[in-house]
């Protein structure tokens, strides 16, 4: 995995609004970034939210990371 792309990761997992643009226009937010992640990593990203079910296992991902952990 090339430092770029796990840099893209990295800030997706920490920034909730950085994230929902990733799952919107990977390119667009990896471009904003100022990263450079290897295209063949960013092709299986892409493919990966194209995906309905890993699309749905994503947006299930991110509604639990937005729930409050204490209620």
């Amino acid at each position: 995995m090339s430092a770029d792309f796990e840099r893209l990761i990295g800030r997706a997992v920490l920034d909730p609004d950085f994230r929902k643009r990733l799952l919107a226009d990977p390119d667009a937010a990896a471009k904003e970034a100022g990263l450079q992640p290897d295209p063949e990593e960013m092709d299986r990203l892409r493919k990966a939210l194209a995906d309905p079910t890993q699309r749905k296992q994503l947006e299930d991902l991110e509604r639990q990371a937005a729930a409050p952990v204490w209620s």
